[in-house]
């Protein structure tokens, strides 16, 4: 584990499981995340860039540059709550999320909607023999506007 000076490529931050998108609606990347901290809770942050950041391959954008070097070049915004999760069925704080891109189709917020899937692993509190395991998956909706 990197010591407490280290500096990140790319982002700072406690982050343990990250995604990071890029969203037509918003004109900018766009990165959710847990962190190391175990609260339940998914963050995101988003990409400030000067204007808006539109891929080489769509109308407008700029043929020579690959979009996705601005990870680098901007800084990212102050980190702010997306989704709170509740405790899993043990009580334990939640691990393993991510979102789920495309599941929305036209809606979802890579496409240029709003919709976004998240998912997320827990500790149930059974016995891990006993036939109702020792997780679940749960998934919720939330809307960027």
């Amino acid at each position: 584990m990197p010591g407490a000076s280290s500096k990140a490529f790319w982002i700072d931050g406690p982050i343990m499981d990250i995604d990071v998108y890029y969203s037509p609606r918003h004109q900018t990347f766009i990165a959710v995340y847990l962190t190391i901290y175990a609260d339940s809770t998914f963050y995101y942050r988003f990409l400030k860039a000067e204007r808006p950041i539109i891929p080489c391959y769509a109308p407008g954008g700029d043929k020579n540059s690959d979009h996705v070097e601005n990870l680098l070049k901007y800084d990212w915004s102050e980190e702010q709550v997306l989704y709170k999760a509740k405790p899993g069925l043990g009580g334990a704080f939640i691990y393993a999320g991510g979102i789920h891109t495309e599941y929305f189709g036209s809606n979802d917020v890579i496409n240029g909607g709003t919709r976004l899937l998240l998912s997320w692993t827990a500790p149930t509190g059974q016995n891990p023999g006993s036939a109702d395991s020792e997780y679940q998956i749960v998934t919720a909706e939330v809307n960027i506007a």
